[in-house]
This record gives structure tokens, sequence and C-alpha cells, in this order.
């Protein structure tokens, strides 16, 4: 492999590792509540997170296809960094929304960008059957990158002990990644078109709607990795409330431990989620990705029902934890792989902000029926209703392939 691809994969790791150091991430929760937010005004805040990506997902994908990746990457950072600030004079329920508002822009503006511009790299240089691999070693670099975050995080708390200058500090690093994102070789600022009207935005908009519902094939996949994610976006924090109750309860003796403990722990689920995301594709080695991906829904399944039965431990709630981080992990790299597959180059930006747009659709959706669930009828009642989901997806997938089956057995 030439020099300077070897050096285009270093920038693209780098790019992850910087973006993943948030110093507030394991401690945004605690700081929230700290600040007098109660939990239902944290899952509005969540709501208003992603109905923000909802609105803008889209559109966003369209503006890097007219723009340029390169340069939708860049307005990304400007809208996390002003929401870093917002975060830190929070205080108040209202500018904790303006602050989540200007996160879900980022997160809009930045949700299958660089992974677009990774394949069209790949594709660019003629680098075929790597894809997976590449895109998990520069996954794991994002792990590692939290993994780095969550232990600076120990000593930064330890030593400043105010939650809220995290926010500040975590604007250094997405300054260096701004940096490195502008010396991106100008290749890499892929366009479809130069000349921008919001007649054309708007056509384009319904165009390529239509198309995705008409593209069978892309359509379910799609479904598939949005309705995964928001199943773990929406799960993960269920399972930290519970694994914060029981150390406060059972385990923790000084409430000024819990911080320390907090960070360890997603400093550990971080780690595991590097090796998961770089050796993800050593299992294409055994299986077929379509096979993979299957089992793991199945494995989500056998994960939930565990948990029904082991919520009151620590060890198998980490366990629990643990374990869905991996799949994630492990599902992420394949499945960028497999919705490459099922996509034009000159759309793909386009397509994986759709595939984020409805991920962030799911969560609007679920998050609440599962606050409802959660206050009315308990945390068992959420992951049996996730187990059955799992299981649906599983039998759905298994009809399919049996079908396709019987139908090449009658062509033949």
């Amino acid at each position: 492999m030439e020099k300077h691809i070897k050096n285009q994969i270093t920038k693209f790791k780098f790019y992850g590792f910087f973006k993943n150091l948030r110093f507030f991430d394991p401690f945004l929760l605690l700081y929230l509540t700290y600040s007098g937010v109660t939990i239902t005004q944290i899952g509005i805040l969540w709501a208003i997170r992603e109905f923000t990506v909802y609105i803008f997902e889209i559109p966003s994908g369209i503006l890097s296809d007219n723009f340029g990746i390169k340069n939708e990457l860049i307005i990304c950072f400007v809208f996390y960094i002003l929401s870093f600030i917002m975060f830190y004079f929070g205080g108040s329920f209202f500018f904790f929304s303006m602050a989540f508002v200007l996160y879900g822009l980022g997160e809009a503006f930045r949700s299958g960008t660089h992974k677009a511009m990774i394949m069209e790299f790949l594709e660019y240089h003629n680098i075929k059957g790597k894809k997976s691999m590449i895109y998990g070693s520069t996954r794991s670099f994002s792990m590692l990158g939290s993994t780095v975050s969550s232990l600076l995080s120990i000593v930064l708390v330890s030593v400043i002990n105010n939650l809220s200058i995290l926010f500040l500090l975590s604007i250094i690093p997405y300054l260096l990644d701004l940096v490195l994102i502008l010396s991106y070789p100008t290749y890499l600022n892929i366009k479809t078109k130069h000349r921008f009207t919001f007649k054309e935005f708007y056509k384009s908009t319904i165009f390529l709607i239509i198309n995705f519902f008409k593209n069978r094939d892309q359509r379910l996949v799609i479904a598939d990795s949005a309705l995964y994610n928001a199943i773990f976006k929406t799960i993960k924090d269920y399972v930290q409330l519970i694994m914060l109750g029981i150390l406060t309860v059972s385990i923790i003796s000084n409430p000024d431990e819990i911080e320390l403990y907090i960070a360890l722990i997603y400093s550990f689920l971080f780690f595991i989620s590097a090796i998961s995301s770089k050796y993800a594709y050593k299992l294409l080695s055994f299986k077929h990705k379509d096979y993979i991906l299957n089992t793991i829904w199945l494995m989500m399944s056998v994960v939930s029902v565990f948990f029904i039965f082991t919520n009151n431990s620590i060890t198998a709630t980490l366990f629990v934890f643990s374990l869905l981080y991996i799949l994630l992990n492990i599902r992420k790299p394949l499945m960028i792989e497999k919705i490459s597959e099922v996509t034009n180059n000159n759309q793909r930006a386009s397509i994986l902000s759709v595939e984020s747009q409805l991920t962030s659709l799911m969560i609007i959706i679920m998050a609440p029926i599962f606050g409802y669930l959660y206050d009315n009828y308990g945390v068992n009642v959420i992951f049996a209703t996730i187990a059955s989901i799992g299981l649906f997806v599983v039998l759905i997938k298994q009809m399919k392939s049996a079908r396709l089956n019987i139908q090449g057995t009658e062509s033949k």
C-alpha cells in the first residue's frame, strides 16, 4: 500500500480518535441531574436532540452532495463546539435545550458524511474487498478515543472538581479535528452539483425519498441498520440508570466516588468496543456477513432475556452492557459494507443520512414508549419487548431467505 494512502487512512483513524475525546460523556446524565433537570426532562432533551437530527438529516446529506462532504464536516464541528459552550453555561432547561439542538445539528451534518468519504477514498484508489477491515480499524480508533477520554476524565474531574469545565476542554480535540479535516485532499470534497437553488434542493429531496422507497434491497438494509441502532441507543441509558442505582445503593459508600466508577466502567466498555470493531472483519472468514448480522439480532434477544432475570446484580448488568457494546461494534463495520453494496457512489452520503434520520425517527417513537413502560411496568417489560422485536426480525429474515432459495431452485 502506497505511503500517501497509508497516511490518509491514518488521518481517518485520528479523526475518529479526536471526535470521541468528549470528556463529559460518562457524566452527562450526572451533570444534568446535578443541574436540577428531572428524569422526565432528560427524556425530553433526548427527544429534542433526535428530532433535530431527524429534521435536518436528509437536507444535510443533500447539502453535502451539492457543496462537498469536506465542507459539511467543517460546519458540523462548528455546531458541536457551539453546543459545548451552551452546555458549559447550562443551569436551566432552556439552555440545555439549545445545547441539544446545536448538538443535534452537529450529528445531522456529521452522520454518514465521514463514512461516505472513507468509501469514496477506497474506491478512488481501487482498494476493494477491504472496506469492513479498514472501516473497522478506523472505528476502533474512535472507541480507543472514547477509552482514553474516559480515563482522562477521571484525572480531570479529580483535579478540577467541576463537571462543566469538561465541556470547554472537549473543544480542544474538536479544533484539532477541524485542522485535520482541512488537511484532507481536495478530491475527497465530494459533490454532485456546483450550483445550488432551493428549487433544486426540494426536487433532490423528493427524488431521493421516492428512490429510496422504490429500491427494495436498499430499503430493507437501511431499515435493518436503523432499527438495531435505535434500540441500542434507547436502551443503553436505561441500563446505565440501573447500574447507577445498584452502585449507589449497594457498592459505593462515598457518593463522590460514583464519578470514578462510572468513568472506569465506560473506559472498559469503549476498550472492548475498539477491539470488537477492529477485528469484526475476521468473522467474514467463517460466515457470510448476512449470517453474522442475523445472528447478532438473535444474540440481542438472548441477552435481553438474560438481563430480565439478572438485573439486580452489578456483575450481570455490566456483562449485559458489555455484550451490547460488543455486538454493536461487530455489527457496524459489516453493516457499512452491506450498505455500500446497495447504494450508488454519488448518493452514498445522502443514503447514509437517510439511515441516520430513520434511526432518529425510531428513537423519537421508542423513547416515550419505553419511558412509559419503565415508569408503569418496570425495566423487564422493556427488555421483553426488545427480545420479541429481535426474534421477529430473525423470523422475517429466515422466511425471506427460504423464499429466495425456493425461487432459485424453481428457476433451475
